[in-house]
């Protein structure tokens, strides 16, 4: 009784909180004519293409009402796939202000704004500034218009990766790491000042298979030649009119000019939105769909900090045993979204995917990444189904200790310890792995690793020596390892639930069903208040000072969510570092 009361305290005091901001914003949408309506006359299609858009259900802001949540990126691609076949809708507008996510979300929107102009609908993609990923996106529509004064800079592909040997070194530290797998890089920024010629092979291997796409996107988008592509990439036209000039953009158009180009009423996909959910989540057979975003750890997951979500073995676990055991579900679609992380906490996972294999279909959806641990949770698969610019594989392993004496010494402070046990301080802070030390913990790494590339080869149905031969640690795009044999076809969400409603023999209408649920403002409040989340800590490998705040932000959760998975105290299978491609 006590708890209920204070969750009703809780509400009381929510609701009080954001009264006033309701009460403003409804004031405002009065003012602004409240949503529009169908109505007989030609209507356009809006989206705008922001940073912000998310892949999965998580913490959005500050949203009154879960029904005014911004759509995820599956969201926005079902909107235009569904709005090609629609026959109130007669074109496409988008406005491009940036792609916050990887190679393979781009890949799920542009299949969509393809699929639309397959239909024979005209499509107009418009920005202030093209960079890749935004000009490979814009580059399916029929029309791309520029601002007057924009930038227009498709200049090749980029990565980037921080390493810590030499600050370590003069900070007294020094990184005690065994790694599996001759490719399993992941270690590295911590050991050395530069990759290694495997690290390198590898990556290289990774920016051709994209940087392909990107060629091939293009060429097919502009009607262009991929010799004519590289041309334009490697000479890139830096002037607006020079773009015009050159074919890469087809208008240089004010922003205020574009409703009088389309000449017809434009429908924000907001609206749309509203106006559709209720046709794909009706009353037919019901799909799960479950977003696992993040680096995996044990625990119940949820925010990381610096931003990033943590997917925890346990509240993903209890979650796939509640859909297993409500026979309402027909099959799962599982959508990853993840770099992997605890090596114990990803099989978990896999034990409840398994047995939850035994009663219905599983398929899963990779999007930006589903490797290493992410890729240990996908194998046991009916299906498996990537995008080409997925980054998945890395089947390899980790793990250590930072030794931190040198720092101490450095700032005055000394530690002594008692032993009982030859190897007691294993995982001390305070020394360094001896021979002995290193053995023992490497023949626990090379257990968990026979392990990993073991179910690996019983899910997609090979030899132990085959999978390992493409195992190794290797990163792949899911372009590469659909020839490898490690996914099963390529494509979006919408294939991966196609092929689920196929493997569990629905007829008839089917109902999509996301979890973890999407949750307003006032619900996202409570949670936190109530199930307050332990706070990763911070490992010196975040005292990096990179060169831009984006990389420092991007280091720092790299970091920590390594801290937070080596806490677990198991093997780490984790991508190697960040693999943002620029």
């Amino acid at each position: 009784m006590a708890k209920q009361n204070n969750r009703l305290i809780l509400w009381l005091l929510a609701f009080t909180a954001v009264f006033c901001i309701v009460t403003t914003v409804g004031f405002l949408l009065l003012l602004d004519g409240g949503v529009d309506q169908w109505s007989d006359e030609e209507q356009w299609l809006h989206v705008r293409i922001t940073p912000g858009i998310v892949e999965s259900p998580g913490s959005e802001g500050l949203i009154m009402d879960p029904a005014d949540l911004p759509p995820l990126t599956t969201e926005l691609a079902a909107a235009i796939t569904d709005a090609a076949t629609d026959p109130q809708i007669a074109g496409l507008l988008l406005e491009i202000e940036g792609t916050g996510g990887g190679w393979a979300q781009v890949q799920e929107l542009r299949e969509a704004i393809w699929q639309f102009r397959d239909e024979g609908k005209p499509s107009i993609a418009w920005a202030e500034t093209y960079g890749n990923s935004e000009y490979f996106l814009a580059s399916a529509a029929t029309e791309i218009h520029l601002a007057p004064e924009g930038l227009a800079l498709v200049n090749g592909l980029y990565i980037s990766k921080t390493y810590f040997a030499g600050l370590f070194e003069k900070l007294g530290v020094t990184a005690n790491f065994e790694h599996v797998g001759d490719f399993k890089s992941a270690v590295e920024p911590y050991e050395r000042t530069g990759p290694s010629d495997a690290a390198k092979a590898a990556t290289n291997a990774l920016l051709d298979s994209i940087y392909g796409q990107l060629q091939a996107g293009i060429a097919q988008g502009r009607d262009i030649t991929p010799e004519a592509v590289s041309a334009l990439i490697d000479n890139p036209p830096i002037t607006p009119k020079a773009a015009k000039k050159r074919g890469l953009v087809d208008s240089l158009t004010y922003r205020d000019e574009l409703e009088e180009h389309v000449g017809a009423k434009l429908k924000k996909v907001s609206q749309y939105l509203a106006s559709r959910r209720g046709i794909w989540s009706g009353s037919g057979t019901q799909i799960a769909v479950i977003h696992a975003e993040g680096t995996i750890v044990g625990g119940n997951g949820g925010a990381g900090s610096f931003g990033g979500q943590m997917i925890g073995s346990k509240s993903m676990s209890k979650l796939i045993k509640k859909i297993r055991d409500n026979d309402d579900f027909a099959a799962v679609v599982l959508r990853i979204n993840s770099p992997g992380g605890s090596g114990m906490a990803s099989d978990t996972i896999w034990r409840e995917l398994m047995l939850t294999q035994n009663k219905k279909p599983i398929v899963v959806s990779m999007g930006d990444y589903a490797a290493s641990g992410g890729y240990y949770i996908a194998m046991g698969a009916d299906h498996i189904v990537a995008q080409p610019g997925t980054i998945t594989g890395s089947i390899g392993v980790f793990g250590g200790k930072m030794n931190l004496s040198g720092l101490k010494e450095q700032i005055g402070l000394t530690t002594h310890s008692f032993e009982r046990g030859a190897r007691a301080d294993l995982f001390s802070s305070d020394t360094d792995f001896d021979p002995k030390d290193r053995a023992k913990f490497r023949q626990f790494l090379n257990n968990f690793y026979k392990t990993f590339v073991t179910k690996a080869a019983q899910g997609r149905g090979m030899s132990y020596e085959a999978l390992e031969a493409v195992a190794q640690g290797r990163v792949w795009t899911g372009e590469q390892a659909l020839e490898l044999k490690l996914v099963d076809s390529l494509g979006g969400l919408d294939d991966a639930i196609t092929i689920a409603t196929q493997l569990a023999s629905i007829d008839g209408d089917v109902s999509i069903v996301r979890f973890p649920e999407r949750k307003g403002f006032v619900d996202q409040l409570l949670d936190e208040l109530t199930n307050p989340e332990p706070v990763a800590g911070v490992s010196l490998a975040a005292l990096a000072l990179p060169e831009s705040a984006d990389e420092l932000k991007a280091a720092l959760s790299e970091a920590i969510a390594l801290e937070q998975v080596l806490t677990d105290g198991g093997p780490v299978v984790m991508l190697p570092g960040n693999m943002a491609i620029r």
